[in-house]
């Protein structure tokens, strides 16, 4: 008799199963987990694309703030969370640039997790200060060759995407230049309008209004396409030096070991929303590049950014303080 009482119980926990592999995802609300205040850029992000999403799904999708750390807390928080579909997040690249010079002992990093879709990319432009007599990014490279270590850019410290992409116009142009660090982006400009300091890499709402005033001239986006912002602006490839790219960029990941099933309903969705016109429209009317693509090919991305940016750091000796 205990043997067929045994027998029923495992028969029950088979159904049981059975019923909850069949429960269709999602059956509850997903929390959508951000590595920044209110206001930042991913949380803009994530609160345009939660509310089409769950629209899409038919269950809530609540955005969440777990600022700090360069958005290691929440990476870490999420990363340990269940990988069912129900938490994802919005990680990005100062989470790689993290792993490349200062990975965290306490979990993998950008390993802990599967990509799902990229979501927005905004290179970063290269500007100068209209007090010099510069109009291109030729001028300033002949001028950095005249004076080395005397011509300056400024950036947002050490291990930050401008110090690497700076690094990067050095070693390609085979000139020496002078690293300005400063605490945010916003505190460089006035420095810059006034020619303190001679050149810049900001992103587009930083610089659009004083680029529009003719203040500060953008000489070089770095991204493989002009941006729909600047189009009269060239890629740094079509201004005489290849290969430089520097986005700030994010994506939607869930924990590794989310079934593929999810990720593949995820992405569908979320594919669907970031092509829609008013997304796209919206994107790049703040700089950015829209995103949608493969999970496979968000992980290629996050690997050749990884390998990149790897490479500058052994080449010119980055290091974190």
């Amino acid at each position: 008799m205990r043997k067929w009482n045994a027998l029923a119980a495992l028969a029950l926990l088979a159904a049981g199963a059975a019923l909850a592999a069949e429960t269709p995802y999602p059956n509850r609300p997903i929390h959508f987990v951000v590595g920044g205040a209110p206001g930042s850029a991913p949380d803009i992000r994530a609160r345009v694309i939660a509310p089409k999403l769950a629209q899409a799904l038919g269950q809530p999708v609540v955005v969440e703030n777990r600022a700090g750390a360069g958005g290691n807390i929440a990476a870490r928080e999420v990363a340990r969370s269940a990988p069912d579909g129900y938490t994802i997040i919005m990680n990005g690249s100062l989470l790689l640039m993290a792993d490349v010079l200062t990975p965290d002992p306490s979990f993998a990093g950008m390993r802990a997790f599967a990509p799902v879709t990229f979501v927005a990319g905004a290179p970063l432009i290269f500007a100068a200060s209209a007090t010099l007599p510069v109009r291109t990014l030729a001028d300033v490279i002949e001028m950095a060759r005249a004076a080395p270590g005397r011509v300056s850019y400024s950036s947002v410290g050490p291990g930050s995407l401008q110090q690497f992409v700076g690094a990067s116009l050095e070693q390609a142009a085979g000139v020496s230049m002078l690293e300005v660090p400063y605490k945010s982006q916003a505190l460089e400009v006035p420095d810059l309008i006034s020619g303190q300091i001679a050149t810049s890499f900001a992103y587009y709402p930083v610089l659009a209004a004083h680029l529009k005033s003719g203040r500060v001239r953008a000489l070089a986006v770095a991204s493989k396409q002009r941006l729909a912002a600047l189009a009269d602006v060239p890629t740094f490839a079509e201004a005489g030096l290849p290969g430089i790219e520097g986005k700030g960029w994010m994506g939607v990941m869930v924990p590794l070991g989310t079934p593929e099933p999810i990720i593949r309903k995820l992405h569908a969705e979320l594919a669907r929303i970031l092509k829609s016109p008013e997304v796209v429209e919206q994107w790049a009317s703040t700089g950015a590049e829209p995103g949608g693509g493969t999970p496979e090919e968000f992980a290629a991305y996050i690997r050749e950014e990884y390998e990149r940016w790897s490479r500058i750091a052994r080449a010119r000796g980055i290091k974190a303080n």
